[in-house]
């Protein structure tokens, strides 16, 4: 492509001025020259992007310069992801046949030894969202995340009740719905996964104005960020919604079966950690309580999920007693063998397609439980 080749002359142009340098620095070792036909397909640029990247004691600012270059040059994708000042979008590859089966069978087979009604909510990824941000040759090649769900919610039973987060995430493409440096959904986005959830899980979602909403983080910098980290994105905020229509006290208990350390909602201290996502649930305990006091429900849920949405279950809260949350990446077959759907009127599974089609983790624990 023009611009690819473009860029590779611009980068052979700019590793004369700074080249004495480069050379004391070692950064010709084990660097052969381009052929012109790596110069003409644009090819060139990855092993000079390589060896200064390795060598260069400059590469900082000439990778920065180049990441921008290549955001005006239209040559923004690094590492499976498109990039621009809007955000970081990862492009998934098709997912993997054998374990979106195996992962079905499992919520199958659980479904079937449990009297509970069992509901599938199977989310997006932004690049499914925000396709207005891809380049638009390479739509085509973007894996088809609408018709996936579909295929997925049309290979369960009846016994399943499925819920339409894509749709409701679509219809609200144009608002802050994903983070710009994390994969995750954001706490708005999470909030339209909580009002299609309502739906079908038979509670009326609240509208905003229900919410206070603060943002006590502002430079937040996720997961993507480690794989693009030149790109000039602006950071992150994190939100937090509080009801306050209604009084409810909301509280987490962490680990139940085990210590059973209670913290409240919200702890922003989490903010500075390592995960400041882990303020919506606190730190990953495998199994996570929310109880709610001063309510008029009694409903009891409970999720199974890869945490890809933790943010959705603070505000769920409002319509029930309990919900608990286990995080199939980390509960222990301990924990999971104490859990009893039977003491539950709802069973929700919660993924990402960008874990469900590439990762048996449902298969895996949930056979666990089921044998």
């Amino acid at each position: 492509m023009l611009s690819q080749k473009l860029l590779s002359i611009f980068l052979l142009l700019l590793l004369f001025l700074p080249g004495v340098l480069f050379t004391l620095t070692g950064g010709w070792e084990g660097f052969s020259l381009p052929d012109l036909s790596s110069l003409w397909d644009g090819t060139a640029v990855q092993p000079v992007e390589n060896a200064f990247s390795e060598s260069f004691v400059g590469r900082d600012f000439l990778c920065g310069a180049t990441a921008t270059l290549q955001t005006a040059l239209g040559r923004n994708q690094q590492n499976g992801c498109f990039y621009s000042e809007d955000g970081i979008l990862q492009n998934l590859p098709d997912a993997d046949a054998q374990i979106t089966e195996n992962n079905l069978q499992a919520l199958q087979t659980y479904a079937a030894q449990t009297p509970t009604p069992c509901y599938f909510l199977l989310s997006p990824t932004a690049a499914a969202i925000a396709q207005n941000k891809i380049p638009s040759l390479a739509l085509e090649s973007l894996f088809n995340q609408k018709q996936y769900i579909q295929r997925c919610y049309n290979a369960l039973s009846s016994s399943f009740r499925t819920i339409d987060g894509y749709n409701s995430l679509f219809s609200h493409q144009s608002e802050y719905l994903f983070y710009r440096t994390d994969s995750r959904p954001t706490a708005l986005g999470c909030y339209y996964l909580y009002v299609a959830a309502g739906e079908k899980l038979g509670y009326s979602a609240r509208s905003m104005d229900y919410f206070s909403i603060s943002h006590p983080l502002h430079d937040y910098r996720g997961n993507l960020a480690e794989l693009v980290p030149y790109a000039q994105v602006e950071p992150d905020l994190v939100s937090l919604f509080h009801y306050q229509k209604h009084n409810r006290v909301i509280r987490l208990v962490h680990d139940p079966f085990g210590e059973a350390a209670s913290s409240p909602l919200y702890d922003v201290s989490l903010l500075k950690s390592s995960d400041p996502l882990q303020v919506y649930l606190g730190p990953d305990s495998g199994v996570t309580d929310l109880l709610v006091s001063e309510t008029p429900y009694d409903g009891r849920l409970l999720v199974f999920t890869d945490g890809s949405c933790n943010a959705l279950f603070p505000v769920m809260a409002i319509h029930y007693q309990q919900i608990r949350v286990v995080n199939l990446h980390s509960a222990t077959v301990d924990q999971l063998a104490q859990i009893d759907p039977a003491q539950f009127d709802q069973v929700l599974f919660a993924f990402s397609v960008e874990t469900f089609g590439y990762d048996s983790l449902a298969s895996d624990a949930l056979s666990l439980v089921t044998g």
